[in-house]
């Protein structure tokens, strides 16, 4: 049997999708021979996209207790650790970036963002925007902690937000991510009409977003463009018909307007996605 043609098949096998083929040659090959690194690694990936996350975790263990220096079984065995929530996810990142110089894949910098570990995320941000100056998902990363107005965050910064936002429309001016991301970003600031013009244009690029048109219609409402923002509120509902807060922003508006009828049958449309809701139980028994 020759081990290293059954793990190169199996990698074909996981690139078209044929999984179960790929676990077919992963496991008569780990069952003559163990102690391969490179079978270690595939064998974790199929397992992992089978998700049968145990088996991948003794996998890459295994291949970096034969190989330390193994990158990709770091790196696979770290993103599993961080998308588990393991204790252990930021000390394998520290690792990671030990062996690497700091220089390490922006996916493992946005879990140090949702751990609130912003030191450590932004001195690798930086160590990346150095070697990568024009690199989307840094310069993103960027924007949304220098605009993140967490307590723990202490580099809220508005100027370089605004600078790092306008760096990647500049770059990437197809992208509706940075319209809607920098349009969330003036919201919070509650600069409303900035935010609902790059929100404008985020919906020319991608007008399948259902949290743009409720976005767009908070910022109307909150200008007091009413009837705006029920037109921003239904267009999100005709993208997703269980979208409860959109029924329950537009209940609110109609009841403000004075449409009461329309804002009882929205209310009871709460009442169908979630029976227990209480606004809607308070709103309908007045």
């Amino acid at each position: 049997m020759n081990i290293s043609l059954l793990t190169q098949r199996a990698n074909i096998y996981i690139e078209k999708n044929k999984f179960h083929l790929a676990k077919k040659d992963i496991d008569n090959a780990y069952s003559v021979f163990k102690n391969d690194p490179d079978l270690l690694l595939a064998r974790g990936s199929v397992y992992y996209i089978l998700n049968q996350t145990r088996i991948s975790k003794e996998s890459w263990e295994r291949c970096l207790r034969i190989n330390p220096n193994q990158l990709e079984c770091r790196e696979k065995l770290t993103n599993l650790f961080c998308v588990v929530r393991h204790p252990n996810c930021k000390l394998m990142i520290d690792t990671l970036s030990l062996i690497t110089n700091g220089i390490i894949p922006s996916s493992f910098i946005v879990f140090l963002k949702e751990m609130k570990e912003y030191e450590l995320a932004m001195n690798l941000l930086h160590n990346r925007i150095t070697r990568f100056p024009e690199e989307k998902e840094t310069l993103s990363l960027l924007s949304i902690i220098y605009s993140d107005t967490t307590s723990s965050n202490n580099f809220l910064d508005l100027e370089l937000a605004d600078k790092y936002f306008n760096k990647i429309i500049d770059l990437y001016p197809n992208d509706n991510r940075v319209y809607y991301n920098f349009g969330k970003h003036k919201q919070n600031l509650s600069a409303y009409a900035e935010a609902l013009d790059l929100y404008s244009k985020s919906i020319k690029l991608n007008s399948s977003n259902k949290q743009t048109y409720y976005n767009m219609g908070f910022c109307e409402m909150q200008l007091s463009n009413y009837l705006n923002a029920i037109n921003y509120f239904s267009q999100a509902i005709d993208l997703d018909n269980s979208f409860l807060l959109a029924y329950h922003a537009r209940a609110y508006l109609y009841n403000l307007t004075n449409d009461k009828d329309k804002a009882k049958i929205d209310w009871k449309n709460c009442l169908m996605l979630n029976p227990s809701y209480i606004p809607a139980l308070e709103a309908l028994s007045q």
